[in-house]
């Protein structure tokens, strides 16, 4: 089950973000050069939420240069920035040739984490984007979920929960997603997705694997 090709997600284009040219030149960071070196310990950001005198994302890029952060974790916000999503790199794990980047989206009124799975090529997949997808409403494992459960949908953000082998080398990365009807609601059940890596680190396949 092939999704849609993911995209570059950092670059030279992407990074041109208006309303900073009053900053320090930034040098462009390509996606592969996202690993623990992006991740930005937060500093108080109280006064981006209050001021009206700039955007919210140039504040927050404003604070991480004042507060030292590397040129890494600045291109790695610019390109959230530039996404529509003000945000940034606050955690990192690699996971063989691909790694998971935790992004914090300080800005947001809920749900203000989420996941990108960044391949070894410079690609990168919101794992939390489109959780539940129109060929996963179609499989018989959701069906009779749904039947028992008409109102529950996945909530973000997902949790990585593990790695299977295979045969030509590369593996599938394990996440499950909570299924419930609201934010403060039990939880009905999880979706568990698997993401399969090539050899090379690359991601080539997503599959709804069950709803436990």
């Amino acid at each position: 089950m092939l999704f849609s090709p993911p995209h570059p997600w950092l670059g030279p284009a992407i990074l041109a973000l208006s309303g900073l040219t009053a900053l320090p030149a930034v040098q462009a960071q390509p996606l592969n050069s996202v690993d623990a070196r992006a991740v930005w310990p937060e500093r108080s950001l109280s006064a981006c939420r209050t001021t009206q005198a700039e955007a919210v994302d140039t504040c927050l890029l404003r604070t991480m240069q004042k507060s030292g952060a590397r040129p890494q974790a600045i291109a790695a916000a610019k390109g959230l920035a530039a996404a529509g999503n003000p945000g940034f790199i606050s955690a990192w794990r690699p996971l063989g040739k691909a790694g998971l980047a935790t992004v914090t989206y300080p800005f947001r009124a809920n749900t203000n984490q989420g996941s990108l799975l960044v391949s070894s090529d410079g690609t990168a997949v919101d794992i939390d984007a489109d959780p539940l997808r129109d060929e996963d409403r179609a499989t018989d494992t959701w069906r009779t979920f749904a039947a028992a459960h008409p109102d529950s949908l996945p909530f973000a953000p997902a949790s990585f929960v593990g790695t299977t082998g295979s045969g030509d080398g590369g593996h599938s990365l394990l996440f499950s997603t909570p299924l419930k009807s609201c934010h403060a609601c039990a939880t009905d059940g999880s979706l568990l997705v698997s993401y399969e890596i090539d050899k090379a680190g690359v991601v080539q396949n997503r599959k709804l694997l069950a709803i436990k």
